[in-house]
């Protein structure tokens, strides 16, 4: 089948092709091998980076969903609040209102009568002389006669003895 010269060929095609796997495996480890560790951990470095980051990230996300929410809230009781005192402020106002028209009303009243009285004391101020002027020479004249100067007074005397017999 084979001879000799042929067996010797394939051993040695086999070790020269043993020693080129050895020589390539040996260059691989010597250069490639170390290059590609180094690359493989500053990938691995970077994922680990990025992965810290990405947790990082969720951490803020969920504190800034967590500070809006709070905020809402917040927002949501101070317009509340803002609402109470709104409502607050307008039924103070509408009291005051009320309050100031009531004054008006009773000072309004108050000024008709002040006037109403002025008037009167003016009006006495100038009839009154004249009154007791006419109704003293009115008197002077009905009562300048003696007869009737007595006969008043009996008529007064018996009105004052009848009215204290009525009380008795």
């Amino acid at each position: 089948m084979y001879g000799s010269k042929e067996i010797v060929s394939i051993i040695f095609r086999f070790l020269n092709f043993a020693a080129f796997i050895a020589l390539i495996v040996y260059l691989f480890k010597s250069y490639a091998l170390d290059q590609i560790k180094e690359k493989i951990a500053e990938k691995f470095a970077l994922f680990k980076g990025l992965e810290t980051q990405r947790k990082d990230l969720i951490n803020q996300n969920q504190v800034a969903k967590k500070e809006i929410e709070d905020q809402d809230d917040l927002f949501a009781l101070l317009q509340k609040k803002i609402k109470t005192w709104n409502d607050s402020c307008r039924q103070a106002t509408k009291e005051k209102n009320e309050e100031l028209a009531s004054i008006k009303q009773y000072h309004k009243v108050r000024l008709e009568q002040q006037s109403a009285n002025i008037k009167q004391q003016r009006l006495l101020k100038k009839v009154l002389p004249g009154v007791i002027t006419n109704t003293y020479q009115q008197l002077e004249q009905k009562f300048s006669k003696k007869e009737e100067s007595q006969k008043f007074l009996k008529d007064i005397i018996g009105y004052m003895k009848k009215s204290t017999e009525n009380y008795e």
